[in-house]
């Protein structure tokens, strides 16, 4: 069973702040604070500060956060903030790593928004479906139709 490693992850932060531990292994990598997910890494797309309390109660175990943007008091010193220019474009190129190693393992990407959110723009929206059909390109679910392969 492969997941996103610590290492991989840091590899495009410009910092880090929290625990430095290279066992850390991610399962997850989501957008929707409200996604209840094992060992995730969230990635902020706005409200950073109120939406990754959430992420938190839900499986994050680290998050990506855009450089120069204050962090919440209330995030542990130990909880891993990987500080990069574009959460969003962070995952992009946390994901295409992930695929370019094989993406063989278990770990998932989620970048759906519940319906009606009001979490990102039209533009984010936009790349969010492109990365959502990279991932579901490059892992197809084995033994489910298109109609399953969207959830």
């Amino acid at each position: 069973m492969t997941m996103i490693a610590y290492r991989m992850v840091q590899s495009i932060a410009v910092e880090v702040r929290g625990i430095v531990d290279e066992t850390i292994r991610f399962h997850a990598v989501f957008v929707n604070p409200a996604k209840q997910v094992k060992k995730g890494l969230f990635v902020p797309l706005e409200n950073g500060a109120e939406t990754l309390k959430t992420a938190i109660e839900h499986g994050a175990i680290a998050s990506f956060w855009r450089l120069g943007e204050p962090l919440p008091r209330y995030i542990p010193n130990q909880f891993p903030i990987f500080f990069v220019p574009s959460p969003l474009e962070a995952a992009a190129a946390l994901l295409e790593r992930y695929l370019e190693q094989g993406g063989e393992g278990d770990a998932q990407f989620f970048f759906a928004l519940p319906e009606g959110s009001s979490l990102a723009d039209a533009a984010v929206r936009r790349r969010l479906i492109e990365l959502k059909n990279r991932w579901m390109d490059a892992r197809p679910a084995k033994g489910c139709d298109d109609a399953c392969q969207n959830e």
